[in-house]
């Protein structure tokens, strides 16, 4: 029997405006921010309800909220 198998690679799911985006589990969120072009400075990152920064390792499976900052003067 012959077939291939198809590796995935572990993931963590950031999600920003309802849309969701893949990132590498094991990185840093400030890395797979840089990786999907989301400026950093303008999202604060949210994991199970509370506050986490941004280097802090994505786990396999884990959702990071991403809530849009807005400020003004």
């Amino acid at each position: 029997m012959s077939g291939k198998i198809a590796l995935m690679k572990p993931t963590a799911t950031l999600v920003l405006r309802g849309k969701k985006y893949d990132a590498k589990a094991g990185s840093t969120i400030l890395s797979a921010l840089k990786k999907l072009e989301i400026l950093p400075e303008s999202v604060i990152c949210v994991r199970n309800g509370e506050l986490v920064t941004e280097d802090t390792l994505l786990q396999e499976g884990e959702t990071i909220k991403l809530v849009s900052v807005i400020s003004g003067g």
